[in-house]
């Protein structure tokens, strides 16, 4: 690949010269800088396939994702620029140059003081706030990065102050397509690590909670890590027991460093109200504090709800009854009932919109969900789940397997049995789904 380093190529856009090389070994991807040709020239990253087709494959949909990304503009990714045209012999994106230290780099041994982690974590969980419900991308519903590590955030001056930016979004993925194992032991969720890799947005908060935890106390959770099989990768110490991190920030990272159920911190938007909430402390050293002065942590939410695209929808405990269907206009004007939906049936009344709304996305738009096509309520102290007869098919994940909520067009009821349950709508063979979300009784 160091072959490379003086050749011109030619993007879409522009021409670039290749003048020095970022990447000795290893990777899905090499990376190279370049100057563009026309002046006033600019330095840019190129990033090349490394090896085989399946990496190649990704680079396609690295380079489709930050394209995407540009109509939006999020300020924690790092922005596209370019990608070769359709001419050259081999194919490559080009991104922009971030002048900086990864976290890896700036922190090595020495923890960051408690108001940069801080400030950093929420430049991450911006970004990532933007990622899971992304609507940027055609006929697609969000994105996981599934490789948050120290070394894909850098830490960049912009306007006197020091931001993060995400990069490598090689292994990310939209949220329907998951199955596959990726990531990196040490920082990844082990839904990422373990067959059948049921990788979804809560695992990039689990990620972010462990590079905090190394922004915060300077050294590697995988050194104090449980081992055991019911709680892998969680945290055998708290960061504040042995680091005297605040217990504010603390308990924090340690909520979003949970599993397998990621039930304590479950959104990007968690982790910016969290971090809200957080006293900027400038003392570092372990404190005993006084009754009177004890902390109060911030309330967790609580009650049934649904994880959707990076966001929570709380189920009213009131009815409890949610139902999920395509976004439209519900009235006695418009029948959308199918023929299967009736007012009364199953408590819900008709017509009535959806309490959750799968919104229409593509061109021209479309949904992959029914105008009604799901519903989930309780009766009697047990929780049930119901595809109301739709042709896109619904699943449910039981002992690692999805399960059809279809018999041909005709849905089914189940029961949810369990606190913590992974559901589909758009269910295709082969195990690929179009929509996944989570629903949680607590």
């Amino acid at each position: 690949m160091r072959d490379k380093i003086g050749n011109k190529v030619r993007g879409k856009k522009g021409r670039y010269k290749i003048i020095e090389s970022l990447t000795k070994k290893g990777g899905m991807g090499v990376l190279f800088v370049a100057e563009t040709t026309d002046k006033p020239k600019t330095k840019v990253v190129i990033k090349f396939a490394q090896g085989d087709q399946i990496n190649l494959e990704k680079l396609h949909l690295e380079a489709e994702f930050l394209q995407a990304f540009q109509k939006s503009k999020p300020e924690g990714i790092v922005p596209y620029v370019d990608e070769a045209d359709e001419k050259e012999e081999e194919f490559f994106l080009v991104i922009e140059k971030l002048e900086g230290k990864d976290l890896d780099a700036k922190i090595g041994s020495k923890k960051l003081d408690e108001e940069t982690v801080r400030k950093f974590s929420n430049d991450i969980a911006k970004a990532l706030r933007y990622l899971h419900d992304c609507r940027d991308l055609p006929g697609r519903y969000g994105v996981i990065h599934r490789d948050i590590d120290p070394k894909n955030i850098i830490a960049v001056e912009k306007n006197g102050e020091e931001h993060c930016i995400l990069i490598d979004f090689g292994a990310a993925t939209d949220i329907k397509d998951v199955n596959s194992k990726i990531g990196k032991e040490g920082w990844s969720c082990w839904h990422a690590m373990l067959p059948p890799y049921n990788v979804r947005a809560e695992c990039d908060i689990y990620a972010l909670g462990r590079t905090m935890w190394y922004m915060a106390t300077g050294v590697l959770p995988s050194k104090y890590e449980r081992s055991d099989p019911k709680h892998l990768g969680n945290m055998e110490y708290t960061a504040e027991q042995l680091f005297g991190v605040s217990p504010e920030l603390s308990n924090l990272i340690n909520d979003m460093i949970n599993y397998p159920d990621h039930s304590k911190v479950q959104t990007a938007e968690d982790v910016i109200q969290r971090l809200s909430l957080l006293r900027t402390s400038t003392r570092q050293a372990p404190r005993v504090q006084s009754r009177k002065h004890t902390v109060q942590q911030p309330q967790l939410l609580q009650g049934p709800h649904i994880i959707l695209g990076g966001k929570r929808y709380p189920i009213d405990p009131i009815t409890n009854r949610c139902e999920i269907g395509q976004s439209h206009n519900c009235d006695p004007n418009f029948d959308c009932s199918r023929g299967v939906i009736h007012d009364g049936m199953d408590g819900f009344d008709y017509p009535h919109k959806p309490d959750i709304e799968i919104p229409l996305i593509g061109s021209p738009p479309e949904s992959v969900a029914a105008a009604h096509h799901m519903r989930i309520w309780k009766d009697d102290g047990q929780w049930y789940i119901r595809d109301l007869d739709t042709t896109n098919w619904s699943a449910i994940l039981k002992n690692q397997q999805w399960i059809l909520l279809n018999d041909g067009h005709k849905g089914k009821t189940m029961t949810l049995d369990e606190n913590f349950t992974k559901l589909a709508i758009g269910y295709r063979s082969g195990g690929r789904t179009e929509i996944e979300f989570s629903f949680y009784k607590q």
